[in-house]
Parts: structure tokens; sequence; C-alpha cells
């Protein structure tokens, strides 16, 4: 059985699959993130990203989206591959 870290998406390590379990901040990022397809329950996959700053894209349903660093840090994130599980 594997441990579901949380962790958000800018701390995910490239190639990492993961559900997002919640979204932090206020109302516009969630509207923002949600216009995107990043809601609640929804696979991703962390696609690329620099630790501690710049965009981070994630593959949803089967398309890439970026992220600026700071709305990526508001996306919590249930990994789902054990193999990994952040740093």
């Amino acid at each position: 059985m594997m441990n579901n870290a949380q962790l958000t998406l800018s701390e995910l390590k490239n190639g990492t699959h993961g559900r997002i379990i919640k979204i932090g901040g206020g109302q516009q990022a969630v509207k923002r993130l949600s216009a995107l397809g990043i809601v609640p329950g929804k696979e991703i996959v962390k696609v690329s990203g620099l630790p501690l700053h710049g965009p981070v894209i994630v593959d949803v349903d089967r398309t890439q989206v970026a992220l600026g660093f700071g709305l990526a840090k508001k996306v919590f994130v249930e990994v789902l591959d054990e193999n990994s599980a952040g740093r």
C-alpha cells in the first residue's frame, strides 16, 4: 500500500502523476484554475517546472497547461505513483 503524500504542484517532481485534492487561495484563483480544467478530483501529470520559480507545466485531460509558480503553490495534489513522491 502506498502512502499518499500531499504536495503542491510546485513541489512535485517532473513526471509525477497525482490527483488534485484541493485548491487554496481565493475565489479568483479557484475560478481561474477551474477554467483551465484544474479542479479537485482531476488527475494530472506534472510535465515540467523549475524549483522555486518559473512556470509549472501540467498535463490535464491530454492538454498541457502552464501555471505561474504562485498559482501552482495553491494546488494541492495527492501523489498517485509512489516512485515519484516529491522531494
